[in-house]
């Protein structure tokens, strides 16, 4: 009877990749594959973190805050003291926008003009290449700080204001009283946006930051002297930023009166359509230009 020999445990011997490929048993290759696609509501969240991580993202909002909030309800308090201005006085929140105004523009141009000066927006367009989308999200997250900039700003200006007033102070369940608050919003909004397509034009923080404080305050000055002689001017001062701003910021005219003589000769309607123009003419033609220039 013959004995069953024991069975030996079988080893594979591991073949080299040349073995392998010399008998046509080519391995597969790996390769990461990242999951997901690239959106605009991505893109937006990129660029919203992207911002706020910036310093001078805080350090202007606190001074376009501060600013908006110092003048508005400094001047609504000091109203709120004399007889003769008391009735005005809570109309006055909002005095501190042209101010406000004017930083929100430093905000706007920043955000691109930054890139530019840094060479982060190559690092930009590669996250993003469509340039576009860029755009839009830069354009979305822009409003949105804006929106919330103006409208926290004239909420603490009529806050600190109210115990100064007394019962001449404007209470927020009043609707149109309430507009104030939004409106503002929408004023910061429309500048931002503005300065943000001039910022893209010209690559320029000081540039863009220039055109649009002279589009703000300082061609007023020639306009109104040139004024005294030629009453056409007056239609020129009423379409200006500065002048339309007002009919975003006063949405139902409780202290600006549209449809007269002079710079308000328009409606109020056609003064808002303006100043969106304003707003968004801008940023067509940076896309207009930024889609087809170099970075």
């Amino acid at each position: 009877m013959t004995a069953n020999a024991p069975t030996s445990p079988t080893f594979q011997t591991p073949v080299s990749t040349a073995a392998r490929t010399a008998g046509n048993v080519v391995p597969r290759p790996t390769s990461l594959r990242i999951q997901g696609r690239q959106t605009v509501l991505r893109s937006i969240r990129a660029e919203w973190i992207k911002i706020w991580t910036l310093r001078s993202t805080w350090v202007t909002s606190f001074i376009a805050i501060a600013l908006t909030v110092l003048f508005g309800a400094g001047m609504s308090a000091a109203f709120g003291q004399s007889e003769q201005y008391q009735d005005m006085a809570k109309d006055t929140i909002t005095a501190g926008l042209s101010f406000g105004q004017i930083v929100v523009a430093v905000l706007g141009a920043l955000i691109i003009t930054g890139e530019y000066s840094s060479g982060q927006i190559r690092s930009s367009l590669a996250a993003v290449p469509h340039r576009g989308r860029l755009l839009l999200s830069k354009a979305v997250v822009l409003a949105v700080i804006s929106f919330i900039l103006g409208s926290v700003s004239v909420f603490l200006s009529w806050a600190i204001s109210k115990p100064f007033l007394g019962e001449h102070a404007g209470s927020l369940t009043d609707s149109h009283y309430a507009g104030y608050i939004w409106g503002s919003g929408l004023a910061f909004a429309g500048i931002a946006l503005m300065t943000l397509g001039i910022g893209f034009l010209l690559r320029s923080t000081a540039g863009a930051i220039t055109v649009v404080v002279s589009l703000l305050f300082v061609i007023t000055v020639p306009l109104q002297l040139a004024a005294g002689k030629w009453d056409w001017i007056n239609k020129i001062i009423g379409c200006l930023p500065s002048t339309v701003s007002s009919a975003a910021s006063d949405p139902f005219q409780l202290a600006t009166k549209w449809g007269g003589e002079g710079a308000q000769f328009l409606t109020q309607g056609q003064a808002i359509a303006v100043f969106v123009a304003w707003a968004i003419v801008p940023l067509i033609a940076a896309w207009l230009v930024f889609s087809r220039r170099d970075a």
